[in-house]
């Protein structure tokens, strides 16, 4: 059985802090320019939220160019579920994970309802077929990156004042 060490599981969190943020910037300027170009008729500024969406695909090339491994971390049902021997980061990977997935579904929810009730009592061109679901992807992506991304700095911390 291998070890799983405080590196692996630093490493760990790091791809999801990497994936995660990709996700959201990716998610978030298409939402952005889906929300310009069928809500506003802004076809100028929804090419400049295209260029977004090129420039996160650049970050993620340059990220996984400097660190090849990056992409090899989180893919183990140990790192999938969160099973963490440091009970700092257990604990902090599976809140940040609740919290995305209790967003997730709310907004999802809601975006159900209100696609719904535009349909019904609305203007059907407001909604593009991708709207929800990717502001729904956005936000639980987005609130999972939020809530990992000082983890490991505040993991560092006490052990740095008892020293």
């Amino acid at each position: 059985m291998a070890i799983w060490t405080i590196e692996d599981q630093e490493n760990c969190v790091k791809a999801a802090l990497f994936g995660a943020l990709f996700v959201a910037l990716l998610t978030g300027f298409q939402l952005l320019k889906d929300i310009s170009l069928f809500w506003f008729q802004m076809s100028t500024l929804s090419d400049v939220f295209g260029f977004g969406i090129l420039l996160s695909l650049i970050y993620f090339l340059v990220k996984v160019r400097k660190f090849p491994k990056l992409l090899s971390y989180g893919w183990k049902i140990r790192e999938i579920c969160g099973d963490f021997q440091d009970e700092y980061l257990r604990s902090r990977f599976q809140r940040a994970t609740t919290l995305a997935f209790h967003l997730t579904i709310t907004i999802a929810f809601a975006g159900y309802a209100a696609t719904n009730l535009i349909n019904k009592h609305g203007d059907p061109q407001w909604i593009s077929f991708q709207l929800f679901p990717l502001l729904t992807i956005f936000i639980g992506t987005l609130s999972f990156y939020l809530s990992l991304r000082t983890v490991l700095d505040e993991q560092d911390e006490p052990a740095q004042e008892t020293n």
